[in-house]
C-alpha cells in the first residue's frame, strides 16, 4: 500500500521497544533539567537546592511507587489474552517509528524547557527541575524495568508483542493497552550442518 494510504491508520510497534524508548527518554528529560539546574546554580542564580532536592526525592519516591504498582498490572493485563493481529494491521516500519519518536521527544523536551523558562520568570528558586527530575527519574526507570519484562515475556513465548498506537499518538497509552501477539519465525539454523 502507499503511505498515503496508510497515513491516519493506527499502527502496531514492539511493546519491549516502545516502552524502552520511553523510559530512556524520560530520563533524559530529566537529565536535562538537573543540568539546567546545575548551570543555575553554577552562575550564582537564586536557586533553592534545600526545596528542590527534597520536592526531586518526593516525587521521585511518589513515581516510583506508581510505577511499581502499575508495571505487574499492565503486564497482566496484556499478558492475559493477547490477541494476533488481522491481516489488514498496519505494522510501524523502523522510518515511522523513527520520525513518531523524534517528534515525541521534541514535544518532551520543548514542554520541558517551557516549564523551567516559567520556573524563572516566576522566581520559584528551581524547584520545578527539581519536580521534573524526580518525576522523570521514577518513570524512567519504572518504565525500563517494564522493558526488559516485556523482552523476557517475548523470550519465554517465543513470539513477538506489539502495541497499538494511534494514527496521531506519538507513544502508546500508559493505561490498559491491547497487546498482539505474532510467533517469531524460525531462527535459521546453521547451513553447514
Amino acid at each position: 500500500m502507499p503511505d498515503a494510504l496508510l497515513a491516519g491508520l493506527p499502527r502496531i510497534a514492539r511493546v519491549a521497544e516502545e516502552v524502552r524508548l520511553r523510559g530512556v527518554l524520560a530520563l533524559a528529560a530529566g537529565a536535562a533539567a538537573a543540568a539546567w539546574w546545575t548551570i543555575q546554580w553554577l552562575l550564582d542564580q537564586p536557586v533553592e537546592p534545600g526545596r528542590t532536592w527534597a520536592l526531586a526525592l518526593l516525587t521521585a519516591v511518589l513515581a516510583a511507587v506508581s510505577g511499581a504498582i502499575n508495571v505487574p498490572r499492565r503486564l497482566r493485563e496484556g499478558l492475559r489474552n493477547p490477541r494476533f493481529p488481522s491481516p489488514r494491521v498496519v505494522y510501524e516500519t523502523r522510518a515511522d517509528g523513527r520520525d513518531r519518536r523524534i517528534r515525541l521527544s521534541g514535544a518532551v523536551f520543548l514542554s520541558t524547557i517551557v516549564i523551567l523558562i516559567f520556573d524563572q520568570l516566576a522566581d520559584w528558586g528551581g524547584v520545578t527541575a527539581g519536580v521534573i527530575v524526580g518525576t522523570a527519574a521514577g518513570l524512567g526507570v519504572a518504565d525500563l524495568i517494564e522493558a526488559r519484562r516485556w523482552a523476557r515475556a517475548e523470550r519465554e513465548r517465543d513470539a513477538d508483542l506489539f502495541v497499538r498506537v494511534g494514527p496521531r499518538a506519538l507513544v502508546a497509552g500508559f493505561g490498559r493497552v491491547e497487546v498482539y501477539e505474532v510467533p517469531s519465525p524460525p531462527k535459521e539454523g546453521n547451513a553447514w550442518r
